[in-house]
């Protein structure tokens, strides 16, 4: 024994040496988490007149970063974001993620340190300022056609502003025309000086901006996460493995989580660990799989072998965060580019998988997700297998199935940890681990029922059709034909398979989203989404809780001061929770079964007339189930109509007067009545038509090829011939794309007002031929130049939606892995990058999502009938701090899952060749880029 605790402290030594020199799992999620937040700000300022506020809000993700983590983790978060923001924004956008990115993780660095005001100053100058002129000063010598492009614009847009201005009755402002004139003519000094000047302002106004909301921020997520895996060299042997007063405290945590356990892991069996929620099942599961606890003595074999063939496989809680790949094969391949097609599909059938391995793991319901994690597991013909709670989220047949993969793992040598709240589970397994302490038993409920005044809703549907994306290219209808009456005060189950959309008939009903065909009536009314109308709760309880304190967010949910101390413990008792223990807690401290019922706690306490959960009951412990069962009884009693989405049949039947069986929609050619006009811009960028063409059989290098090629162009003679010629690549692109008219996006009016006064300006300012048009004397050519300009950013966004649209991102894995090959050969270290953006990927539409569910969250509690831009500002406020806590939550489980895989590796399956097709386009956008060069 004393053997191995020697080797666990010096596993822990070198770890921490290698840290600092190498990117580990946790540093690079965060990296691309954050950045996901900071690009999805940059590209959806791209069609919100918001740029400069872009760029300051962008900056807070990177300044949090820069206080948790070092500076080659701030390098990475900003090549990642700036990666991303160009594949779905084009080059401005990344451009801005880059801005934010340096100036952000300056502040964070700045705030750590506890730079003095000199210091910061010193920093600014000479780390960010220096540099850029420098940089900025080189690329201006090197492109001299493109200096005197963007020279041209300054002296125009300025000479345009001074006649503005001068003929409003101003004075001496042809002075300041003539300054500038005067300053650009020497820009070897003035352009330094003014980037020197300009990078340190922005540097030290971010640092301003930031500093108090990176430094709230940072606060919440708490201090960084900081894993200790043992011994991972030698023989590798997991089992048989003891556990001896094993204790865990988290850091910042004043009392342990889990303490004093004491078990026994052999082959051949099947453990379950149980206990309440919150009780630390998930902690001693990371000790079993091969983390280091506080104190202790862990005893085994041999090493464990996380994420090795033959070591330990770990199936993580939640599969969204679990799976890594972008498709399917790439998953199973994470960490082991050796896995054959063969493999692969053998491993998703062992686990009912019905998938092709070029499916985009993106497109799974979480089912399906959870079944490829525990094939991604079963790919490392682990001798350890710790599941924790991976049947939580598959409906009733499949636990079974899952259950008895488990079971023949077992029977087979595997030694299986299964973490369950689930009582038949648990009386399948061989032995059983109870972690005590937990959620307090539920409190009694009040005598009585304060809520017998309650006027539930009626619901009236009629030929009700719903279709996601209606209209476009990605058209898909889920909902058809539907015709139902809700009595005021029932309880209706809405039941049926994955996919079927129960979850959108769910929304529908609670006035979230609008239907293509029908109506939805809330006692004969459109039904409307807020307190006086129907309420929604949502799957995912922590995306229903937008205060930091419980009892706040139940008084703002409800719409009462937060004094309301009696609305507050009423609420609270009526979901089983003891409010002296809860009503001050942090919503970050509960466990998912406290979250879920302070937030439905929050619910009640508005009085809605109409209540719609989805999936109340998941992940509740049998005790938390009880006492959330309990209080929907109440609420049913109370007279409010109750609509519930669940998978747990024999539970809630008792409580409904009838369910709802949602049946899956075969495909079909869409058949929704009345279709609305083009998408918006947010809701193209960055998708991939559903539909086959030449560009999408191009190889992803031809495409970055053209992107390049053609920002190298315009760098090197920015022009209208050099215009013309991307306007040819981009034709071309479009044909061979087959892009429709339907996936072109609306565009707001604000661009063309700008656009517009930005050529008025720049004409007012000279450049010949003049003309005069009411008695204003104009110059095209100042016209012409903003035009080229305005051109040359159109086409750049132009064709960065293209390879979005022609370009599944689950193919651009595979292209980075190749690109690290090159590298590699070089000497320059790359797969952090590959792995980084990878995830970032992965986690984009997750990100996306649960901000949508967040805003949706704010809306509702918004007071009925007002809907003003400062309403709209703070619901962004409101967003913006969760939206910073879930990516950082989000990267915490997806380390894990890395470090389950392996930790730091290769990304995806081998990248496909060139074709043909791809020599043709390539030779194509090169001649077309060469000629005009020439030409111009």
């Amino acid at each position: 024994m004393s053997s191995v605790l020697e080797k666990s402290r010096v596993r822990r030594q070198s770890v921490d040496g290698r840290r600092r020199l190498r990117i580990s799992a946790i540093e690079a999620a965060e990296a691309a988490a954050l950045a996901d937040v900071a690009a999805a700000i940059c590209v959806l300022s791209r069609v919100l007149p918001i740029a400069g506020a872009a760029i300051l809000v962008s900056s807070i993700p990177f300044a949090v970063l820069g206080i948790r983590r070092r500076l080659s983790v701030c390098i990475l978060a900003g090549v990642t974001g700036w990666i991303v923001a160009l594949l779905f924004g084009g080059y401005g956008t990344a451009n801005m993620v880059a801005g934010a990115a340096v100036s952000g993780c300056f502040a964070g660095i700045a705030i750590r340190r506890r730079w003095s005001p000199p210091t910061v100053l010193a920093g600014a100058v000479l780390g960010l300022g220096v540099p850029s002129a420098a940089l900025t000063t080189a690329g201006l010598a090197v492109f001299s056609s493109y200096r005197e492009f963007i020279f041209d614009n300054i002296r125009n847009g300025v000479g345009g502003a001074a006649r503005l201005i001068g003929n409003a009755g101003a004075t001496q402002v042809e002075q300041i025309d003539r300054a500038v004139v005067s300053a650009l003519r020497v820009w070897p000094i003035t352009i330094p000086v003014a980037t020197l000047l300009g990078v340190v302002f922005t540097a030290l106004f971010t640092y301003l901006f930031v500093k108090r909301p990176a430094q709230s921020l940072a606060r919440r997520l708490g201090p960084p996460s900081t894993d200790v895996l043992v011994e991972e060299t030698g023989r590798i042997a997991p089992v048989p493995m003891e556990l001896r007063d094993v204790s865990v405290t988290h850091p910042g945590a004043t009392t342990p989580t889990v303490w004093g356990m004491n078990a026994d892991i052999t082959p051949n069996r099947l453990t379950a660990v149980a206990g309440r929620n919150g009780a630390g099942k998930s902690t001693l599961a990371r000790v079993i799989s091969g983390r280091a606890p506080t104190s202790g003595v862990v005893i085994r074999a041999g090493n464990p072998g996380l994420g090795a063939p033959g070591g330990t496989a770990v199936i993580g809680q939640r599969p969204e965060t679990g799976v890594l790949g972008l498709q399917v094969g790439d998953d199973l391949a994470w960490g082991d580019p050796t896995m054959t097609p063969e493999r692969a599909r053998a491993l998703l059938d062992r686990v009912g998988l019905d998938v092709a391995l070029d499916a985009e793991t993106s497109r799974l319901s979480g089912g399906q997700l959870q079944r490829l994690a525990i094939a991604g597991a079963l790919a490392r013909d682990p001798q350890l297998l710790v599941s924790d709670e991976s049947t939580a989220m598959i409906d009733g047949p499949g636990r079974e199935a899952l259950m008895t993969t488990y079971r023949r793992l077992a029977d087979g040598g595997t030694a299986v940890v299964h973490v369950t709240h689930d009582p038949r589970e648990i009386a399948a397994a061989d032995a059983t681990i109870v972690v005590p302490g937990g959620d307090t038993e539920p409190a009694t409920p009040p005598a009585g029922n304060r809520r017998n005044w309650i006027r539930g809703g009626r619901l009236d549907v009629r030929g009700l059709r719903f279709a996601h994306d209606s209209g476009t290219p990605w058209h898909r209808e889920v909902l058809a034909d539907i015709d139902m009456t809700i009595a005021p005060g029932q309880t209706v189950l809405v039941t049926g398979a994955n996919g079927a959309g129960k979850s959108t008939l769910a929304r529908l009903l609670a006035g979230i989203e609008k239907p293509d065909a029908g109506e939805v009536h809330l006692d004969g009314e459109p039904v409307l989404n807020n307190r006086e109308g129907a309420l929604f709760g949502h799957q995912y309880a922590r995306l229903s809780l937008v205060r930091s304190r419980v009892r706040d967010d139940i008084c703002d949910a409800a719409g009462v001061d937060r004094s309301n101390g009696r609305l507050v413990w009423e609420s609270l008792r009526e979901l089983g929770l003891d409010p002296s223990v809860v009503a001050e807690m942090r919503v970050d401290h509960l466990s998912v079964g406290q979250q879920r019922r302070v937030a439905l706690a929050g619910l009640l306490a508005a009085r809605p007339r109409v209540l719609v959960l989805d999936e109340p009951l998941a992940g509740l412990d049998d005790a938390s189930r009880i006492a959330m069962v309990a209080a929907l009884q109440r609420v049913r009693a109370s007279g409010t109509t109750l609509v519930i989405v669940t998978h747990d049949l024999n539970e809630l039947r008792a409580i409904a007067d009838r369910a709802i069986d949602v049946a899956v929609l075969p495909p079909r050619p869409p058949t929704v009545e009345k279709r609305p006009s083009r998408a918006s811009m947010a809701g193209v960028v960055g998708r991939v038509l559903p539909r086959s063409s030449p560009a999408h059989r191009l190889w992803v290098g031809s495409k970055v090829f053209a992107i390049v090629a053609t920002a190298l162009m315009f760098a090197i003679d920015p022009g209208w011939i050099t215009v013309g010629a991307s306007v040819l690549i981009a034709a071309a692109w479009t044909l061979a794309g087959r892009i429709p008219v339907a996936a072109l996006p609306r565009l707001p009016w604000w661009i063309f007002a700008l656009m517009g006064l930005g050529g008025f300006v720049t004409a007012m300012g000279g450049g010949e031929p003049f003309v005069t048009v009411f008695d204003v004397r104009l110059g095209l050519g100042g016209a012409s130049t903003w035009a080229v300009l305005i051109s040359i950013t159109i086409v750049s966004f132009y064709l960065s939606l293209v390879f979005c649209w022609t370009t599944p991102m689950a193919e651009v894995p595979a292209f980075g892995q190749r690109v690290v090959g090159w590298a590699r050969r070089v000497g320059i270290p790359l797969q952090p990058v590959a792995v980084a953006v990878t995830v970032a990927l992965r986690l984009l539409p997750f990100m996306i999502s649960d901000f949508r569910v967040l805003l949706q969250t704010v809306g509702q509690r918004r007071t009925p009938g007002k809907r003003s831009a400062q309403q709209r500002v703070e619901q962004w406020s409101a967003c913006m701090p969760i939206a910073c806590s879930l990516a950082v939550q989000n990267a915490r489980e997806v380390a894990t899952a890395m470090d389950n895989r392996g930790g730091i590796g290769s990304v995806a399956r081998a990248d496909r060749r060139p074709g043909i097709g791809d020599v043709i386009a390539i030779v194509f956008v090169a001649a077309v880029v060469v000629a005009a060069i020439a030409v111009g």
